[in-house]
């Protein structure tokens, strides 16, 4: 099979497909992807890893990305919204996999590997695999930036290695009927009152003393960043403010428009030539945007440019590589834009007096909630102490001056169950009859609640999701498996890092 799609990759190189937007990210993203690059002397297994394999395992990631399996990139931790960290732990746990794989046995052959490439979704058309699909793919996106046809065969044999050791590892995975009878508990009405703790703390008659937001931002410094910003001018093309043309007509112009803003890009790439001067001769405005961040704030103009524009603008402006280097063509809305960068403002720490306002603000939300909890926490140990002593728990929130307040027949896990209904039957789930729960968060600020009482389970309610729930605990059953012994296989794989780094 791999033979066969490497026969059609030689016929279909001249086919011209749009490039996916998984692939975007994969091909265009890459600056967490050149700092794992640079990391200097890392061991696995007491051998030294080279730039070069290291460089092949980031590729592997980038194209794990583009290819859509994201099993492989969830299992081994690809998938945080830290991208250095994620790419990070994806490298080292996939070295990990790759070398148990080896040392059990299960290694995939070239017939599955050719099997699972033709169920990749990307390469697919009608349910079916389609040797277009698989050939545009390689000479469109691979081959221009170095990748090949073994590197996109290596990551299919590895996400068949993590299904031949995923099945090993978590097969001793199992739920009993005791998990499911408590389980089921979810599904028995509960009656039960409950106090609500209303979280009224003004936090800006909290008083934070100086010396305190200097102790904060000397500790965390590297919490408190400003992020990068860019300033750019654009060149704009759009049509005339008073034109009230449609349908084919506008559609023409349009097309008109783009085909000028593309000429203008193609003009640029000559040497000497002048933005300022290609844009007059085009008949297109200039206009200057003020330091703008990733998603288009806080850009300003001299001109009118709607925050909808700036924020379509705004990640372009950030792929431009460096100072005086322009865009190639963006549309926004009716409107075509060309973005020339002209300052690169990095991410620096901020001063202790940029911060202090954040530092403060986080320093009042945090002593408001230690006191809110403080308070509410004695409320609650004194209703238990009221109700230990032989009062109800309405005479005990009555001494208090709060309010009882009470659900009825509530299922916790039914679909219909509202969220404040659902977290306070939710809590009692352990409680026996006239038990007070622990002191539970809320949005409001915090609750106890006292179990009434509890009806048989809802075998309506459990039976058509019984499946469903045991399949759920079989599956975090098996990743907690999965985890452990990945965990274990990391140990044994003895990784060492630079300083300053981590595995």
């Amino acid at each position: 099979m791999i033979q066969i799609l490497r026969k059609n990759q030689r016929v279909l190189v001249l086919v011209v497909a749009v490039l996916t937007i998984v692939a975007f990210i994969f091909l265009y993203n890459t600056t967490q992807l050149d700092e794992l690059a640079t990391i200097k002397n890392p061991t696995i297994y007491g051998k030294s890893l080279t730039p070069l394999a290291i460089d092949r395992q980031v590729k592997n990631y980038q194209l794990t990305l583009a290819l859509g399996q994201f099993e492989l990139l969830q299992k081994l931790g690809g998938t945080s919204q830290d991208q250095d960290r994620a790419l990070t732990e994806f490298v080292w746990n996939l070295l990990v996999l790759q070398h148990q794989s080896r040392e059990l046995g299960v290694e995939p052959t070239d017939d599955q590997v050719a099997n699972r490439i033709k169920q990749v979704p990307i390469f697919q058309a009608a349910g079916q695999f389609d040797p277009l699909k698989y050939g545009q793919f390689v000479s469109e996106q691979l081959a221009p930036r170095g990748f090949t046809e073994r590197q996109l065969e290596d990551v299919i044999r590895d996400s068949l290695r993590l299904e031949a050791l995923s099945k090993i590892v978590e097969a001793p995975a199992a739920i009993s009927e005791g998990e499911m009878q408590a389980t089921a508990r979810a599904f028995q009405p509960v009656t039960a009152g409950f106090v609500k703790f209303e979280r009224t703390q003004e936090t800006d008659k909290i008083q934070i003393s100086p010396e305190e937001v200097a102790s904060i931002h000397q500790q965390n410094q590297a919490a408190f960043m400003a992020e990068e910003t860019r300033e750019a001018r654009c060149v704009v093309f759009e049509l005339p403010a008073d034109s009230k043309i449609e349908g084919k007509e506008k559609v023409d112009a349009l097309q008109k428009l783009a085909n000028t803003a593309s000429e203008l890009t193609d003009s640029l790439a000559q040497a000497g030539a002048s933005l300022d001067q290609l844009a007059a001769k085009a008949g297109a405005k200039i206009i200057k945007l003020t330091a703008f961040d990733r998603t288009g704030n806080p850009a300003q103009t001299a001109a009118s440019l709607n925050s909808e524009a700036i924020a379509d603008l705004a990640p372009a402006a950030f792929l431009v590589p460096k100072v005086g280097s322009t865009s190639d063509v963006i549309q926004s809305g009716d409107a075509f834009y060309i973005i020339e960068v002209t300052a690169v403002n990095p991410t620096r720490p901020l001063t202790l007096d940029e911060a202090r306002p954040q530092i403060e603000a986080q320093l009042r939300a945090q002593k408001a909630q230690q006191i809110f909890t403080a308070d509410a926490t004695s409320a609650a140990n004194a209703l238990r102490a009221a109700v230990a002593g032989g009062k109800s728990f309405a005479e005990a929130a009555e001494a208090q001056k709060l309010k009882v307040e009470e659900i009825k027949n509530v299922v916790a896990a039914a679909e219909s169950t509202s969220p404040e209904n659902q977290a306070i039957a939710g809590s009692t789930l352990l409680l026996k009859e006239g038990e007070i729960s622990n002191l539970e968060g809320a949005p409001w600020g915090a609750f106890v609640a006292q179990l009434q009482t509890r009806a048989p389970v809802d075998q309506m309610a459990f039976g058509a999701r019984e499946t469903q729930i045991r399949e759920s605990l079989l599956r975090n059953k098996r990743d907690l498996l999965f985890m452990e012994w990945l965990r274990v296989s990391r140990e044994a794989a003895r990784i060492t890092m630079p300083p300053g780094r981590q595995g």
